[in-house]
């Protein structure tokens, strides 16, 4: 930072802290302060630290690229909110900024705003959602009503990785087709099987759920089998055999292959779905769930989730952006063991199968990291802009 040495440490940062408060975007290691600055800084008590201070920049940013018509007069209260919330879990505490002759003998050793790990600008976005979304004032969705069922067609019944059966089930519905237990078809859809986990995650996490990605993966490797909604070969083996009920299991590596494949079964018109099971959008629901759960009930903790996922939903760009989280290095044996058990399980079983058993297989690992934070924070400030702006003004 460009700056006279004998400004005192608390009034440059008083002075950034007000930069940032009208809208401003400067990084701290460029930011060069005029007199006129520095004369009209308060000082304030206490000092903001390097996190929040980061944070309200990188919500300037974010409002500059996406929403910079709705926030003016706006943040400086926004700041406000971030400055007066406390970043839950554990991390790095009152981190101060570099500054000529400003040395502290204990506490956290002085970092650049720009340079702070996304996780510290994370634990502190959670805790500023966490105070935002009780208040959110958001209409309620327009749900279309569904076409009434032709009596022609196909009578069904989806089982298998969640997020795959809900965007088949959705467009099946759309085509009149009727999901009934009265003597359907059944459909078991199946995917690799990190793109099972991950969907089982998001259902997990979007009801409350607070486990982290590898927690996941712990349990199932602890219980030896998938969890049981995404155990195909149980499932399968469960309804085969009923009387006037077929059973077809349909395997695919791909979204649009696993929709064109169960369609054909059910004589239905394939279409085009969007991809589920983001890893960012997974990665900050259980953050928020684990902060919200110790304060509000089981109830208000999944209501809490159902309106931040109604936020992003809102603001979701390309499917394509959407990432699955690849399976943990350290479950990879386990992974690939159990796809071939599987695999192996399913070309003897007798019934239908459409697709390839071995598109089970895990894919491989990419980074030793399987949750982005960087996307993971990127979500979080665009959720703390679109409800500051829906109305949680807390």
């Amino acid at each position: 930072m460009a700056a006279p040495d004998h400004v005192p440490y608390e009034q440059a940062v008083s002075a950034w802290a007000a930069h940032l408060r009208s809208g401003g975007t400067t990084p701290w290691s460029v930011w060069a302060p005029t007199a006129q600055d520095l004369l009209e800084a308060c000082v304030l008590r206490p000092l903001p630290d390097a996190i929040h201070l980061e944070l309200v920049r990188r919500l300037n940013l974010a409002a500059t690229r996406t929403l910079a018509a709705r926030t003016a007069g706006d943040t400086a209260a926004l700041a406000d909110r971030v400055l007066a919330t406390a970043a839950p879990g554990r991390g790095l505490v009152d981190v101060p900024l570099p500054w000529p002759g400003h040395t502290r003998r204990f506490g956290t050793p002085p970092f650049d705003p720009g340079e702070l790990p996304d996780e510290e600008l994370v634990r502190l976005a959670v805790g500023v959602l966490a105070h935002l979304l009780p208040d959110v004032r958001r209409p309620r969705p327009h749900v279309p009503p569904q076409p009434w069922p032709l009596p022609w067609r196909r009578r069904f019944r989806l089982h298998g990785t969640p997020a795959t059966v809900a965007a088949v089930r959705h467009l099946l519905l759309d085509q009149g087709h009727v999901e009934t237990d009265w003597r359907p078809t059944h459909v078991v859809i199946a995917r690799p099987v990190e793109v099972m986990m991950a969907e089982h995650w998001s259902v997990a996490v979007r009801t409350g759920g607070i486990l982290k990605w590898a927690a996941v993966w712990r349990r199932a490797e602890a219980a030896g089998r998938l969890p049981p909604s995404i155990d195909v070969t149980s499932v399968a083996s469960r309804l085969a055999g009923r009387r006037r009920e077929p059973l077809h299991l349909v395997v695919a590596r791909d979204v649009d292959d696993a929709v064109t494949l169960a369609t054909t079964v059910l004589r239905a018109r394939p279409a085009k779905v969007a991809a589920s099971g983001d890893a960012a959008v997974s990665d900050l629901l259980r953050r928020l769930n684990r902060l919200t759960a110790l304060t509000h009930p089981p109830a208000m903790v999944r209501d809490l989730a159902r309106t931040l996922v109604g936020v992003l939903d809102e603001g979701a760009g390309d499917p394509g952006e959407v990432v699955v989280p690849v399976t943990p290095p350290v479950f990879l044996p386990w992974a690939r063991e159990l796809a071939a058990t599987t695999a192996a399980e399913i070309k003897d079983a007798g019934y239908a199968v459409h697709g390839d058993p071995d598109a089970l297989a895990p894919s491989e690992p990419g980074l030793p990291g399987t949750i982005d934070r960087e996307r993971t924070l990127e979500l979080a400030v665009t959720a703390c802009l679109r409800i500051w702006h829906l109305g949680g003004r807390a």
